[in-house]
């Protein structure tokens, strides 16, 4: 039988008809998708059990059509742009295995996501000083919500450095749920800087729209003068009807000439108010069969840093430039990671900031764990100099 079946083969090559070859019938499975603000439409997949021979796989977004292509017999993932899909419609996404046999069949669709993106900021939050320990903020959010329900606002309230500079370390951090917040356990007679954001599963959006108040107390105002802020033109408007520290024409103030219409707060209708759910933080698309692989890394380093400059600071410490490809440009870490100091008698980790200890080699290893959507990443490690 098998000389048969040989003979049959050389004769019909002999006369040049090529033998029949079996079809793909390899099938992809787990496709999975996620969108992302600064990538695009993401797709993964589990591969066959065996990819000999497989040359490329091609990706169809449904309803459109539009297909990506990932070439490599083990490459699972391939990423649509803005620009393919736009931000409209809600998709799924088929992969099929390629081989010289032809395509396979299709995998069974993913599961279906839709462009979104961080919400509007609110308007220009006001306040109101209610003791000397307390200040009470209210704002008006705006109805664009990004696609994604709000998890609440995002209230950062600051004192200020003699400069004018929020004191970080010092900052009153809340997340709210209703557009308002009362602020306590302040410092009488401070100044103080507020910003209120709107935050989504995609990140939370202040526009950087500040308000200076300061605290009363037995020294009276604080004697830090805020910045001016105007708000409601730009350099195509003219809608200023602002006179700024009571200046006229024959003062060395400052005078905004009033122009024929005035700058009003837009009214919003509370009944537009995004909505909040306290519980959306992340992406509601649930567990992903299969999950994006993410890889970590160090950067932004000098091989040598002088502990003696870098103490004129007031710091003696130096900011771990860790990144993973989980942590996007518009929500940053969605995984908090976990920096470590290998070397602790050198240096040592202080939230994601090294503080300098003595002169050597400083090791520090960075990773960042898994979630519904990323696989647990590997540990990167990064070394440099301390000298004194």
């Amino acid at each position: 039988m098998k000389i048969r079946t040989s003979l049959i083969a050389l004769s019909l090559a002999f006369i040049g008809i090529a033998p029949a070859t079996a079809a793909e019938t390899r099938t992809v499975t787990g496709v999975s998708a996620y969108y992302r603000v600064d990538l695009g439409y993401m797709v993964g997949w589990t591969l066959p059990a065996d990819t000999s021979k497989i040359t490329t796989y091609t990706v169809t977004a449904n309803p459109g059509g539009k297909t990506c292509t990932a070439g490599g017999a083990t490459n699972v993932k391939c990423v649509f742009s803005n620009t393919d899909l736009g931000f409209t419609n809600t998709y799924t996404f088929t992969v099929v295995a390629n081989s010289a046999n032809g395509a396979g069949p299709a995998s069974a669709p993913s599961n279906a996501i839709k462009a979104a993106s961080i919400p509007y900021a609110p308007q220009i939050p006001l306040a109101k000083v209610i003791s000397d320990t307390q200040i009470d903020i209210a704002w008006v959010p705006n109805p664009n919500d990004g696609g994604a329900p709000l998890y609440g606002y995002r209230v950062h309230v600051w004192p200020s450095s003699p400069s004018g500079d929020p004191i970080s370390a010092e900052a009153n951090i809340q997340l709210v749920t209703k557009p308002n917040a009362s602020v306590t356990g302040l410092k009488p007679s401070t100044l103080y800087i507020i910003n209120v954001a709107s935050c989504n599963a995609y990140g939370c959006n202040s526009a950087d729209k500040w308000t200076y108040i300061s605290t009363t107390g037995a020294a009276g105002l604080s004697k830090i003068k805020p910045p001016v802020v105007l708000s409601g033109g730009s350099a195509s408007t003219t809608c200023w009807d602002r006179t700024v520290d009571a200046g006229n024409a024959s003062s060395t103030g400052i005078t905004i000439n009033k122009n024929t219409y005035k700058c009003t707060t837009p009214y919003v209708d509370p009944a537009t108010y995004p909505k909040v759910v306290p519980s959306a933080i992340n992406s509601a698309i649930g567990e992903l069969p299969t999950k994006f692989a993410q890889s970590v890394n160090f950067g932004g380093y000098s091989k040598q840093y002088s502990i003696a400059e870098w103490s004129k600071t007031g710091g003696n410490t130096w900011f771990a430039y860790f990144s993973a490809s989980s942590k996007s440009v518009t929500l940053g870490f969605t995984i908090p990671p976990v920096i470590t100091s290998n070397t602790p008698a050198t240096c040592k980790i202080d939230g994601q900031w090294i503080k300098f200890l003595a002169p050597g080699t400083c090791t520090v290893s960075g990773s960042v764990g898994g979630d519904n959507i990323w696989k647990p990443s590997g540990v990167a490690t990064t070394s440099f100099l301390l000298v004194p």
